[in-house]
Parts: structure tokens; C-alpha cells; sequence
């Protein structure tokens, strides 16, 4: 980054001496100066703009910088000195009047003209023109960066119907790809499905799918070969060491048990300090963002299930009144998921819920031994995105999981349920993510098996085909206002793949490493109306982000551990 702030040091100071002599020269007035320096600033901003991205890696980016900013710029600059500034020469008894005085005269001479020359041309029209636009400017500039943070609600941005029912933990797809029994009590939904997919993937069967997806070949291609399979394997390892599968409740490091509770109970001095030492606590364990917020059966499953031991399990056995959810999110990997839909993908995955298992289960205990209950969840007692949206991280996004304000959509998330309540809740936000995705629609295009929705607006129920056949869309969860995705046509593609996709998450346009340049876009993006959302697609397609299929991408990502 100092290279970029050198150049545009550099051209800033040269620029100056530009204009000290133009005004020797010329007469200046508002509106010239005014060309001139948007002209300018343009440039600098195109050249700060292109030496950021080559510095992350995106060339082509780099250089549709450079030529849509710094070319604009430029024209900017050539026009003001067309039909403004050359028009307006000084006479030469006026140079040679500048001139012939010392240099100290000269010096106060050229700051009286420049003072002159701006200050009179500030009066009429040109003041109030210049005002306006420039209250505008603040004032939008303000608005962004207040609304980037969020709006504050005070339930989730989502409307939810009146006849909403919860989630039902047997009908996620993962927990009934696990469970034997559960396909063989609701044999007429494997058929449906087995149906379904015959157009779609040859052969495709719903005993023993898990199988193929979980222990994929190495191929001869790239990105599928015994390098990226080994990463992929070490990746998951310690949560399948924590719990094998991440559906399953009271298993593992996600155990009910609560022999760990010290018997004396710290007591924080406000709610404020409590949710501050849990936060601090959940991102020293490795968590990349922390919120909290109540309980809300709405988000708990109605009923859960163990498809490890094949059994049902009941709320009624949770050891405690749950009062409080803490919401940790952990980031993964920007150059990894840029290799979708390789298995290099699975790697930051599986990392990610292997750094699940870590922290929660090291925050887990962390309250209990300060005397409270707590329970590690990661997607086996509730629903992990309305969680979080009700935890103020972010908002729903087409595809169905979470966008957030500065880490995109490129995180996982787990949970703490915990009986202590004296903290500070986080509420939920509306960061005008919803209305991004409206007139988007890069995931629905990159998604190789069309499972997510194109529907302009989102829906309270399915709309994809088969959606009014109960015993096909018997995974959806109808009765929330948002898209809803045919999660097992993604399902069937991880199998076909032997891995892992993640096209969806590669593609967003939140999806960006961190670089200013990405921060000024998306906060810019809660002021901008919808055609402008669709301009900012195109251009991000333009400016060579969010690729899938990119067999550089897999060697870039097998050269980013250089120092």
C-alpha cells in the first residue's frame, strides 16, 4: 500500500506546481478549479483504486480502474481546459507584471490572485450550484456511512406469516442423507426426489449419497486431484472429531452435559462488561464476529433427531431454560473459496467447521465455569441464519445464507445457548443487503445446478419446480418472507462433484477481500436505487470478481502461503 499512496503523493505534488502556474497564466474561476481538481482527485482515486487491486491479485480489475477512472478524469481535466481555462488568458502586462517583482512578491502576488480568482467567481450563481452539490455530497456521504452499519429493527428484517410453523430438524437435508431409518419411514420422499433428479444427475440415489460426496477420488483435473482431497480431509478433522455430523444435537462437543458448571456464580458489574468479556473471550478462542441475542423458539427446531444413533431427541431433556444465544461467526478463506466449485473449496469449509467446534466449545466452557449454563451448537438445535440476522450480523441473502456488512457471505456460524441473560442484546439490522440481491442475481447464475431462485422478489413459500407437491418440498420452510432454494438439487451436485461447491458464496459481489476500495462500494450501495444495483453487477463482472471455473484460481490459491 505505500507504493500507492507514493504515486498519488507524488502526482498530487506535481499537480500543485501545475496550478501555481496556470494561474500565473490564466483566470481562474469556480468552475475551472472546480474541473480541475475533480479531474484530479478522479485520476488519484483511479490510480489508488488500480494499484489496490493488483495488490490483491486482480489485475484485471486493476486495470478497468485505471481506464474507466483515470479516463474519466482525464476527459474531465481536457474539458475544462477546452472550453474553460484556455479562454481566459491573462494579458501579457498582466504576466509580466507578476514577473518582474521578487520572489517574495511574487509569492504573495500569485496567492492574492488565486484568492481573487476563486473568491469572485464564488459569487452568483456558482456559489449557490457549488453549495448545493456540496451539502449533497456530505450529506449523502453521511447518510451511507451511517446506513452501512445498519438500521436498527426491532425484529428481524423478514416477515414472517401468521401461520409460520419452525423447522423441523428431520427435514434438513443433511440430517436426512444420514439417517437410514428416516428414508425408510418416508420412502415416498426418496422417490419423489430420486424422481426429480433423473433429468438432472444419472443414477443419482439417496442411500449411501453421503458416502460419495464425504470420500471423493483424486481426479486428473484441476483442483479434484490428490493434492486438494488431502487438504480437504485434514481440514474437517477436528470436527468430525467433535461432532461427526454437525446436525446431530447432544453428541459430542455439542453434549448436553453440565457437570463442568462451577458452583459459584461471577457477577459483572454491568450488562455491558458481561457481553464484553464474552466477546472478547469468543474472538481470542478464534471467532471472527460475536452478537448476542435472546432465545427465540421461532428459530429452534420443533423437533430434533440424533441420525448418528437414529433416535429422536426431546427438548424436554435440555438441562436448562435456554435465555440467551450467543452468535459467533468465523471467516473463511477469500482465495480458497475463489477456486468454487474445486475441493479446494472443502478446505476453507471444513476449517471453518472445525474452528466452530473449537470455539464454541472452548466458549461453552468458558460460561459454565463462571457458574452459568451453556450448551456448544452448530447447526443441531436451531436455524444458524436467522440467528444471526436477529444478532444484528447481517441479512438473508438470495442463496439463503448470510450476508454480512464486511465479511460477505464467506462465513460459518455457530451458537451458544446459555441461561445468562445480564448482558447487553444486540438487535437485528437492516443493512439494505435484501434489496442488493434483488437486482443481482450472480449466485442464481453461477449455481451449476439452477437450485437457487430467480425470482425477482422473494416469496413466503417455494416457487421452483415441484414446490406445490408436499412430498417433494417437504425441506423447504415456508412462512418467512426471503428465496427459497431447491436445496437438493445442491445436495445432488456436492455428490456428482465429490466435494463441496460454494459457486454461490465465490460469486457474490460482497464477497471481497479486505481492501478500501470494496468498503466504499458497499457502503455506497445503501444509497444507490435499484438500477444501480444491476450497474454494480455488471461492473463487478466487468472488473474480473466473482469467477467459478477458474483453473488459475486453484494455482493462485497453491501460491498464496508465500511470505
Amino acid at each position: 500500500m505505500g507504493l500507492m499512496w507514493t504515486i498519488v503523493g507524488f502526482i498530487a505534488g506535481i499537480s500543485i506546481l501545475v496550478y501555481l502556474e496556470l494561474v500565473k497564466r490564466y483566470h481562474l474561476d469556480l468552475i475551472s478549479w472546480t474541473g480541475l481538481i475533480v479531474g484530479e482527485l478522479t485520476i488519484l482515486f483511479g490510480i489508488a483504486w488500480s494499484v489496490s487491486s493488483v495488490l490483491e491479485g486482480v489485475p484485471r480489475s486493476g486495470s478497468m480502474g485505471a481506464i474507466m477512472f483515470g479516463g474519466l478524469g482525464l476527459i474531465i481535466i481536457i474539458l475544462t481546459w477546452r472550453f474553460k481555462i484556455q479562454h481566459f488568458p491573462k494579458s501579457e502586462n498582466e504576466i509580466a507584471s507578476n514577473s518582474v517583482n521578487s520572489p517574495g512578491e511574487e509569492s504573495e502576488n500569485s496567492r492574492r490572485n488565486f484568492l481573487k480568482s476563486t473568491s469572485m467567481a464564488a459569487f452568483g450563481w456558482q456559489k449557490i450550484v457549488g453549495s448545493v452539490l456540496g451539502i449533497g455530497a456530505i450529506g449523502t456521504t453521511a447518510y451511507a456511512i451511517k446506513k452501512s452499519s445498519g438500521v436498527i429493527l426491532d425484529d428481524v428484517p423478514n416477515a414472517i406469516a401468521d401461520d409460520y410453523k419452525r423447522m423441523d430438524n428431520r427435514k434438513v437435508i443433511q440430517t436426512f442423507v444420514h439417517s437410514d431409518k428416516l428414508q425408510e419411514k418416508y420412502k415416498n420422499r426418496v422417490e419423489k426426489w430420486e424422481n426429480a433428479s433423473i433429468d438432472r444427475m444419472d443414477g443419482f440415489k439417496v442411500k449411501g449419497s453421503y458416502k460419495k460426496y464425504a470420500e471423493g477420488k483424486p481426479k486428473d483435473e484441476v483442483g479434484y486431484t490428490q493434492l486438494e482431497y488431502a487438504l480437504a480431509g485434514a481440514s474437517w478433522q477436528t470436527s468430525l472429531k467433535g461432532n461427526p455430523v454437525t446436525v446431530t444435537p447432544n453428541y459430542g462437543v455439542n453434549s448436553w452435559d453440565q457437570s463442568q458448571v462451577d458452583k459459584t456464580q461471577y457477577k459483572f458489574k454491568t450488562k455491558q462488561d458481561a457481553s464484553d468479556a464474552i466477546k472478547t473471550a469468543a474472538k481470542l478462542f478464534g471467532a471472527s464476529k460475536v452478537s448476542i441475542t435472546k432465545q427465540d423458539d421461532r428459530w429452534d427446531y420443533d423437533h430434533l433427531y440424533d441420525p448418528i444413533n437414529e433416535k429422536d431427541v426431546s427438548w424436554d431433556d435440555f438441562p436448562f431454560k435456554a435465555k440467551t444465544v450467543i452468535v459467533c461467526l468465523i471467516e473463511m478463506d477469500y482465495v480458497a473459496m475463489s477456486t468454487a466449485p474445486t475441493v479446494v473449496t472443502d478446505g476453507t469449509s471444513g476449517q471453518g467447521y472445525s474452528d466452530m467446534i473449537v470455539v464454541t466449545d472452548h466458549l461453552a466452557t468458558f460460561i459454565r465455569k463462571l457458574g452459568y449454563h451453556a450448551v456448544a451448537s452448530g447447526n443441531d438445535l436451531g436455524l444458524s441464519v436467522a440467528y444471526a440476522v436477529a444478532a444484528g450480523l447481517g441479512e438473508v441473502s438470495r442463496a439463503g445464507w448470510l450476508i454480512t456488512r464486511d465479511l460477505g457471505p464467506r462465513v460459518r456460524i455457530c451458537k451458544i445457548y446459555t441461561d445468562l441473560d445480564f448482558v447487553e442484546y444486540d438487535k437485528p439490522r437492516d443493512y439494505s443487503i435484501t434489496n442488493f440481491c434483488i437486482n443481482c442475481k450472480r449466485c442464481a447464475d453461477a449455481c451449476p445446478s439452477e437450485a437457487i431462485s430467480q425470482e425477482d422478489n422473494p416469496t413466503f413459500g417455494p416457487t421452483y419446480e415441484g414446490a406445490d407437491d408436499p412430498e417433494y418440498s417437504w425441506n423447504s420452510h415456508a412462512g418467512v418472507l426471503k428465496w427459497h432454494s431447491d436445496s437438493k438439487k445442491c445436495y445432488e451436485f456436492w455428490v456428482e462433484n465429490e466435494g463441496s461447491c460454494s459457486s454461490c458464496i465465490a460469486s457474490c459481489p460482497y464477497n471481497k477481500p479486505d481492501f478500501w476500495h470494496h468498503d466504499l462500494v458497499d457502503t455506497s450501495n445503501v444509497v444507490v436505487p435499484g438500477p444501480g444495483h444491476t450497474f454494480m453487477r455488471e461492473m463487478d463482472i466487468m472488473f474480473g470478481y466473482g469467477k467459478t471455473n477458474d483453473p488459475d484460481a486453484v494455482k493462485k490459491f497453491w501460491k498464496s502461503g508465500r511470505d
